[in-house]
């Protein structure tokens, strides 16, 4: 079975086309891991967070002892207090060790078994917790990182929150206390804005339990050129016969590189359009008529990432104005990354900066929320709508 283009869930080498990740994964390697860092990969919904965050786990593990925790793969009930959540976090452990030869062999058995035996013993607290930890940090035969994916859906809860505050502390006493070398967090609120996802309402929303946080300044979205080599990997295969650059070029000109975008355009060319007898011929599939029509279609779905992007732009409606101004009215908006919607439109992903103006951040996106926003004042009725682009 040949690879497909992937836009459910972790993208993996073997069984996708994707792009290439191995420059990525050194440089946060070089420039976070290796420096000690703590930060957190946050960007917009389906943005590749999680695919980056388990091909950078198994990268690490030549050099480190890595613990990778899914927050999806904890159930609510494992959230209520401090002590269900020691015990969940424990019994995790155990099935990861289990599970990964990688990380039972630079495990020091004893500090490990001692760490676990907390949930037997009744002595059950997040203080207790640390302090296993950090004695498996110390007895360890590689250094220790831990990784957290999906820390948003464990940010509505105290115990967390908790949770964060106590891996502030031991880092900020990592001179005297063995502890994490580096801890990586993932989700789409960076840790500053925990506390928006809480309560979008409030005004003083920045002070959270975890600012020492390093900024991640790293750029996720596909360049023209990583997307060519994405599909020259796919050429290898199917023999279309396209125009390579070209065809890419015109793909990040809708998407801006944006990862879910890029490859949903990909996917619906090589699954749904052969299917439409004006495009049964491949090379006519991958051309600019194509993508066109690709995002044609991709513009009356109903996805995930639409869905979250309605969700949020009522949620906040700051950065609802803000953008209808931008889009809809023409308004042009100066860069301030103070101000609490530019912010927040960048870290969902909707909006980007250039030459000093805050922008929609890719084509679809604006045709989309141009659609929302015109549906919204028009008279007529949906079934009479006609949508742009």
């Amino acid at each position: 079975m040949r690879r497909y283009f992937n836009t459910e869930g972790r993208c993996i080498p073997e069984e996708h086309y994707m792009v290439s990740l191995d420059d990525r994964l050194a440089k946060i390697k070089r420039l976070y891991v290796d420096r000690g860092k703590y930060f957190v990969i946050n960007r917009g919904r389906q943005y590749g967070k999680t695919t980056t965050l388990m091909e950078l786990a198994k990268y690490l593990q030549a050099d480190y002892g890595v613990i990778f925790i899914d927050f999806q793969l904890l159930g609510e009930e494992d959230f209520a207090d401090e002590e269900r959540f020691v015990i969940a976090f424990l019994e995790y452990l155990e099935e990861l060790l289990a599970e990964n030869k990688a990380l039972r062999e630079c495990m020091d058995e004893e500090a490990f078994c001692n760490l676990i035996s907390l949930k037997d013993h009744g002595r059950i607290s997040l203080s207790r917790l640390f302090r296993g930890l950090s004695r498996v940090c110390r007895e360890s035969g590689k250094t220790m990182v831990l990784m957290i994916d999906e820390v948003d859906n464990a940010s509505n809860y105290r115990v967390f929150l908790d949770f964060l505050a106590m891996l502030r502390g031991y880092y900020l006493d990592r001179g005297s206390r063995a502890t994490f070398h580096s801890v990586i967090l993932a989700g789409v609120y960076d840790i500053k804005n925990l506390k928006l996802k809480l309560y979008p309402e409030e005004e003083h929303q920045y002070n959270s339990p975890w600012n020492i946080a390093a900024d991640f300044n790293f750029e996720m979205s596909f360049t023209s050129v990583q997307i060519t080599a994405m599909l020259e990997d796919y050429e290898v295969d199917c023999h279309t016969g396209m125009d390579i650059p070209s065809v890419a070029e015109e793909i990040y000109q809708h998407t801006s590189g944006y990862p879910y975008l890029t490859s949903l355009i990909c996917k619906i060319l090589d699954e749904k359009l052969p299917e439409d007898r004006d495009f049964s011929e491949r090379n006519r599939v991958w051309s600019r008529e194509g993508i066109v029509e690709a995002v044609k279609l991709i513009l009356k779905s109903s996805t995930p990432l639409f869905e979250s992007m309605v969700k949020q732009l009522d949620t906040f409606r700051d950065l609802r104005e803000m953008v209808r101004g931008i889009i809809y009215q023409g308004k042009q908006v100066i860069f301030n990354p103070d101000i609490r919607s530019i912010s927040l439109g960048i870290m969902f992903g909707f909006l980007k900066e250039e030459s000093g103006k805050v922008l929609v951040s890719n084509r679809i996106f604006e045709m989309r929320m141009l659609n929302m926003f015109i549906m919204e004042d028009s008279p007529v009725s949906q079934t009479n709508y006609k949508w742009c682009g």
